[in-house]
């Protein structure tokens, strides 16, 4: 794989926790964790957690 085209595509895991290298197969190359179940889930609860906190009750349309 080093020597293929895919190492363009080798991300680390964004979450702050985690440093686990991962290919981005993507179909628009944007994949930010590792995995959903791992690490993506965890990270999307605690920025909500942490915008509800902030912001209070958000607007209902």
């Amino acid at each position: 794989m080093l020597l293929s085209a895919e190492i363009r595509r080798v991300r680390v895991c964004g979450a702050d926790r985690c440093a686990l290298r991962f290919l981005d197969r993507s179909p628009a190359h944007n994949r930010r964790w590792c995995s959903m179940s791992r690490c993506g889930n965890r990270t999307k609860v605690r920025l909500h957690q942490a915008r509800t906190r902030q912001g209070g009750r958000i607007a209902e349309s």
